[in-house]
């Protein structure tokens, strides 16, 4: 009896063995983990969709966030801006800030102060002149097309602008008052639907918006700001002609101011 039992358990690990060998137990074990590994990277792989971050494009990106600043107010005439203070705050090597102040400093938006720090440069007499005349014909022109091509979205835009000027007029922040200007004019521009437009103006205010520090808290705001309601209450009556005029006596008013300290140089 013993025996019988010895030579069953004799077969029975033969025919394990056996069973092993023709499904080969390591080679299953190993196309499993292979299996696995193929489902875990699709299933983290968090770049599958991700695009290549290109140079060129980083270099953009910082211009156009310059481009934001200077039409906003943020560089002030005379303000020196080290080179180092722009990286830090962009998170980025000084190479794609260089290359992009490299294109502000060729279309005269801002001057070399020095090796490493950047500026706005200041305006003389005739280069204010003619920002101001440019200005008065393509925003004109952009304004008559804007009221032509109007509609209630845009209509109701600009209301609400005109709303956030006075409220940076009421508390007298200049700064607020900037921003508030310079988006009331590129939603007014941008209704033209003129794209080339657009480029030209956008280069123009490149060179003056940081000059419009010179207004002065409450009276030069509140004329601005009334000119603006004019501007509105034209596109309201489908009044090109109206809005047209407004807006030049809203620069013509900006600009006198501008070249003030040239009729005065004592004040």
């Amino acid at each position: 009896m013993y025996t019988n039992t010895i030579d069953q358990k004799s077969n029975i690990i033969k025919i394990r063995r056996s069973m092993c060998e023709q499904i080969h137990v390591p080679k299953v074990i190993a196309n499993l983990k292979i299996e696995y590994m193929t489902y875990r990277e699709k299933k983290y792989n968090m770049f599958e969709n991700q695009i290549p971050i290109h140079k060129d494009k980083l270099n953009d990106q910082i211009f156009n966030h310059l481009c934001t600043m200077l039409r906003e107010g943020e560089f002030k005439p005379g303000q020196a801006v080290p080179v180092s203070q722009i990286t830090k705050a962009f998170g980025v090597s000084a190479m794609p800030v260089r290359e992009a102040l490299t294109q502000l400093l060729a279309i005269g938006v801002l001057d070399n102060v020095s090796g490493r720090t950047v500026g706005v440069p200041a305006l003389g007499l005739a280069e204010l002149k003619d920002l101001r005349d440019v200005r008065l014909e393509v925003e004109s022109l952009a304004t008559k097309w804007a009221v032509e091509n109007q509609d209630q979205e845009f209509l109701d835009e600009m209301h609400s602008l005109v709303e956030k000027l006075e409220n940076a007029y009421k508390s007298n922040d200049i700064r607020a008052h900037i921003k508030a200007n310079f988006e009331f004019h590129f939603r007014l521009y941008k209704q033209s639907n003129s794209q080339v437009l657009m480029e030209v103006i956008n280069t123009l205010w490149l060179r003056v918006s940081p000059h419009l520090y010179h207004l002065e808290p409450g009276k030069d705001l509140k004329v601005s700001n009334d000119h603006h309601k004019r501007i509105v209450q034209s596109i309201m009556e489908k009044n090109p002609e109206g809005a047209v005029a407004a807006l030049r006596d809203d620069i013509n008013d900006a600009y006198d101011v501008l070249l003030s300290p040239f009729s005065n140089p004592s004040s």
